[in-house]
């Protein structure tokens, strides 16, 4: 038998056939992770700069440093509101933006293979798609306007807030579908792919 994870990728763009729990779960967990590792690295390099100023700040101006400490435990704190500094949002959104994009090209072929399996279309695969793209799309916007503007716009949180909660339902409900045993012998979408 094929190496789950080998597999997974090698099957990138094939979104026919057949996957079961023990063909997906391997894959899914190392292109989750893989995705997850990919975006931390990128985040640290997207906030490398303005934690580089922080500290050059913190040595020229000592007075903006409080240092707290004791037995077991030690802290340092830098104070920078004084000075105008802000993380570049620009750089954040955008390695956010990219790991969803690679989130997602890794997961669908699978995700689509997976449901195949159940007897259901891969077209399932898509309910919590259009709530991540309304949050990636509206996020950056609501937190521009919150540095940007004295009063904040709440209409605009709220609506985040609940796009979020249904995302978070489509997400596990879609989670707990690819829990499922996959349907016996042959299906619509093909042969049982443990009989081949």
């Amino acid at each position: 038998m094929t190496n789950p994870i080998i597999r997974g990728f090698r099957s990138l763009t094939r979104f026919s056939g057949r996957d079961r729990r023990s063909q997906f779960w391997p894959y899914a967990g190392v292109a989750v992770a893989l995705t997850f590792v990919v975006m931390g690295v990128a985040m640290l390099w997207a906030m490398s700069s303005f934690w580089a100023e922080a500290m050059r700040i913190a040595e020229t101006h000592p007075e903006v440093v409080t240092v707290e400490s004791g037995p077991g435990y030690y802290s340092r704190e830098v104070d920078v509101s004084g000075y105008g500094l802000m993380p570049d949002f620009t750089a954040f959104f955008a390695v956010l933006g990219v790991s969803i994009v690679m989130y997602v090209a890794l997961l669908a072929a699978a995700v689509s293979r997976r449901l195949h399996d159940l007897g259901k279309s891969a077209l399932w695969g898509l309910m919590p798609v259009p709530f991540l793209i309304f949050g990636v799309v509206f996020f950056p916007i609501m937190m521009t306007g919150m540095i940007e503007a004295a009063e904040p716009n709440l209409a605009l949180f709220f609506l985040l807030f609940f796009n979020n909660v249904a995302y978070m339902v489509g997400l596990i409900s879609l989670i707990v579908m690819l829990c499922l045993r996959g349907t016996v012998g042959p299906n619509r979408f093909g042969t049982d792919p443990l009989q081949n």
